[in-house]
């Protein structure tokens, strides 16, 4: 059996969670969120979520990790066991763990290919040039339908997607050291110059316009504070920027060595993550789109969704700026490094179930892996509303439910004192007892009202269906869990005969 890795350094230690949690929902779906709920009235649930909710679960992953880390285990199919005596129901529970990620994954890495191809097609001068127009419908018309026929997909795209697919292999192929932490140590630099650097055009376009547009994200106002919808969202967006609730942070965490200071780690991570998040991601989409348009053409924008003012509005208002085709693609180099260094933190998981549970050699676990991703990312390309579903199911509801589980378990299960035990083990922040009674409670309770007004808003609308598409990737999504749940229990033959050897040795 090959020994588990170690991050190298410090630095790459952080910019590579930092890396897993940074991703496309900083740029894109994060100001389209403030946006549509009113900018500051979004702002104060947003930051109430973050520190009730994100911040602790953050730092539940990484303590959990790095004890799961001691003992052998990176996936949630190993982490939940390990609580339970590897018992086959708990490694099976955990498996949605490893599900999850992966799922996501697997539209992930596609709309990633997106990025990749739009950042050559500006380069080169294959998008379409700008119209002049201050109606928004008019102007960003041509590059809505580009988008439209580039992800048909096109031969192009499909070119970029196994392009995007061979990248994420090759440096997953190097392992966490070689691989992960080195791209982690350019690509989070990286972005941040990039955003530093957009983030100045889009704010100072317009005679300094764009001004305006990071006012209107912040400006309090209170007017939709009582609206449950927009805390809902709010907390959701906590829960999918930081990517909590599906062990992608827990997997990072257990590479630690085992005197790492993992509260210090978590608050760094969860602290850039917001740094790229409310300062870099503000100061783009929003301001650029304020420059060009009217103000109150934003909340139209913003109900356009994610995609549209990622790959349609954004190039529309970039392409008519002084070096359009090099802004252009420095938007989109910028959203491809931001979607690199989360899908390698997306698979990871996956990798860690088969190298700690199955006893795989690296090459093979990554292999395996990637040719599952391959798959999904087939499906998500060629299938009509499998992006949507896989979306939904598991990155929102399974993320949420997930997320409880994990609080019960490494909290209320482990014990209170077992867990601060943990928690202030080898750190120089010694957080109170009581930010643990915060940890079990609160967060815990915020994760039920999400799911309670998600039931009584949305589910007779999402869950019932008969279109094929939908009920094929619903499919999809029971059968990948059924094939973890099979690795699960066939693995703890393996992980039992381990733990007796281990016995064994110490007598």
């Amino acid at each position: 059996m090959e020994r588990r890795e170690r991050w190298h350094s410090k630095l790459g230690l952080i910019l590579a969670t930092a890396g897993n949690a940074v991703g496309l929902g900083n740029i894109l779906r994060f100001p389209s969120k403030a946006a549509l709920y009113g900018g500051g009235a979004f702002m104060v649930p947003y930051f109430i979520a973050f520190f009730l909710m994100g911040l602790p679960l953050m730092i539940i992953e990484w303590v959990i990790g790095r004890y799961a880390g001691r003992h052998g285990h990176g996936s949630m199919t190993g982490i939940l066991g390990l609580f339970f005596n590897h018992a086959s129901w708990a490694r099976v529970l955990g498996s949605i763990g490893v599900a999850i990620p992966l799922l996501i994954c697997m539209y992930y890495i596609y709309i990633e290919s997106w990025t990749l191809g739009f950042a050559f097609l500006s380069l080169f001068g294959e998008i379409p040039t700008p119209i002049k127009s201050s109606d928004t419908q008019e102007a960003v018309k041509p590059y809505v339908n580009f988008f439209r026929e580039y992800t048909k997909p096109s031969v192009i795209a499909y070119l970029f997607l196994i392009l995007t697919i061979a990248i994420n292999w090759f440096i997953l192929q190097r392992g966490v050291r070689r691989g992960i932490e080195i791209t982690a140590k350019i690509g989070m630099p990286a972005i941040i110059i990039f955003g530093l650097f957009l983030g100045l055009i889009c704010l100072s376009a317009g005679n300094w316009k764009g001004l305006e547009g990071l006012k209107f994200i912040y400006n309090l106002n209170f007017s939709r504070i009582t609206d449950p919808v927009v805390w809902i969202e709010a907390a959701g967006q906590i829960f999918f920027t930081l990517s909590l609730g599906m062990g992608a942070i827990a997997a990072y965490a257990s590479y630690v060595y085992p005197r790492e200071d993992v509260v210090k780690a978590g608050i760094w991570t969860a602290g850039i993550n917001e740094f790229v998040e409310v300062v870099i991601g503000a100061s783009i989409a929003i301001p650029a789109a304020f420059a060009m348009f009217s103000a109150l053409a934003i909340p139209e924008l913003a109900k356009e969704g994610t995609f549209r003012l990622g790959f349609m509005t954004m190039p529309a208002i970039l392409m008519s700026f002084p070096f359009g085709k090099i802004i252009a693609f420095v938007w989109f180099l910028l959203l491809f490094f931001a979607a690199l260094t989360s899908s390698l933190a997306l698979i990871q998981p996956l990798i860690a179930l088969f190298e700690d549970e199955m006893k795989w050699e690296h090459k093979k676990a990554v292999n395996i892996s990637m040719i599952l991703v391959t798959i999904g990312a087939h499906f998500s390309a060629f299938i009509p509303n499998f992006i949507d579903e896989l979306d939904f199911w598991a990155g929102c509801f399974l993320l949420l439910f997930f997320g409880l589980i994990e609080i019960v378990v490494f909290i209320w299960v482990f014990g209170i004192d077992n867990f601060y035990k943990e928690l202030t083990m080898n750190t120089t922040i010694k957080l109170p007892k009581f930010f643990v009674y915060i940890m079990a409670t609160v967060s815990p309770l915020f994760i039920v009202f999400i799911i309670y007004f998600w039931i009584i808003k949305d589910f007779e609308n999402i869950v019932f269906t008969t279109e094929p598409t939908k009920l094929f990737a619903r499919g999809f999504i029971l059968l990948f869990i059924l094939f973890l749940s099979i690795i699960a229990i066939k693995s703890r033959t393996i992980i039992m005969k381990d733990i007796r050897y281990l016995k064994l040795i110490k007598k």
